[in-house]
C-alpha cells in the first residue's frame, strides 16, 4: 500500500456524495486506481479539482451519519490509497487519484483498527 491512505465515503452504489452542490459525480471501482485527468486537476483547497477523502475514520464516520440523517442516503467506507496530496487539513485530504483497497465494516469501521 502507498505510504499515504484516507479514508474515502461513497454512496451504496460507489458514487462521489455531491457535498458543496458537486456537479462532478464519480463512480469508484474497488481494486483499481481512479486517476483524475490532469485538466480537471487544481492544488489548493477549493473544492473544485481534486478528489476529497476523509483523513481519519472519525472524520468518514460523520460523513456517514450526515448523509443519513440530512439526506438519507446509506453510504460507505473504504481504506483508500492516494496519488499526489493537493491540499490537506486536520479532517480532509485533497488528491488527484484514489484506489479504494478495503472497505471498513463492523468494528473496524467504529474503531478505525484494521488489518493490511
Amino acid at each position: 500500500m502507498n505510504e499515504r491512505i484516507g479514508y474515502k465515503v461513497v454512496t451504496s452504489d460507489m458514487k462521489s456524495l455531491g457535498l458543496r452542490k458537486n456537479p462532478n459525480i464519480l463512480t469508484f471501482p474497488q481494486n483499481e486506481q481512479l486517476v483524475l485527468p490532469e485538466e480537471d486537476v487544481e492544488e489548493g483547497k477549493g473544492d473544485w479539482g481534486g478528489i476529497w477523502v476523509a483523513a481519519s475514520i472519525g472524520g468518514a464516520n460523520t460523513l456517514v451519519k450526515y448523509m443519513s440523517d440530512k439526506y438519507g442516503v446509506e453510504c460507505r467506507i473504504f481504506i483508500a490509497e492516494l496519488g499526489k496530496v493537493l491540499y490537506e487539513n486536520s479532517y480532509r485530504i485533497k488528491t488527484n487519484s484514489v484506489k479504494l483497497v478495503k472497505e471498513m465494516k463492523g468494528r473496524e469501521r467504529l474503531s478505525g483498527n484494521h488489518i493490511e
